[in-house]
């Protein structure tokens, strides 16, 4: 019986082997890889074009482009609801998430613009990170202080 088992699974154990000569692929490749892997773009289509002055947020948090912004659009209610995610401009952030509590502009080590918007309150509430007009990170807002509980009289006990 074993003889039988061992001559059945020889011609598996042959598949296996790499030399090309009658060797059978039992488990398609295609079925493994997502298309998503598979996609054969250009790399321009990968690339973000760079962050221009209508993208970026002046001191007092408000965008260049605010005549752009104060015009009613069908996509404006989409705008305000939708996620915020890294690479967006910094005017794409503050569009979705209003107006900033807090802005601070600057350079990095490599003279880059780096800007930090801060979000105490609202929908999205974070601090948001931007090196040349794009967002590489987001942190936690800081957390409200807790209002003071009002203390209870102390009454004194009579022995």
């Amino acid at each position: 019986m074993s003889a039988v088992a061992l001559m059945a699974g020889l011609p598996v154990l042959g598949a296996c082997s790499g030399d090309g000569f009658g060797s059978v692929n039992l488990i398609p490749t295609t079925t493994l890889r997502p298309d998503w892997l598979s996609y054969s773009g250009h790399k321009e289509e990968f690339t973000l074009r760079p962050a221009s002055a209508n993208d970026l947020v002046g001191p007092d948090g408000q965008c260049a482009a605010v005549a752009e912004a104060a015009q009613p659009t069908a996509d404006a209610a989409a705008v305000e609801q939708s996620g915020i995610a890294l690479q967006m401009t910094e005017c794409d952030v503050v569009r979705r998430a209003g107006a900033p509590d807090r802005v601070e502009l600057g350079a990095n080590e490599r003279g880059e613009r780096s800007a930090v918007v801060t979000y105490l309150r609202g929908a999205h509430p974070g601090i948001y990170r931007f090196v040349s007009g794009r967002l590489v990170s987001i942190e936690r807002a800081p957390e409200p202080a807790a209002p003071a509980r009002p203390q209870k009289a102390q009454t004194k006990k009579r022995a």
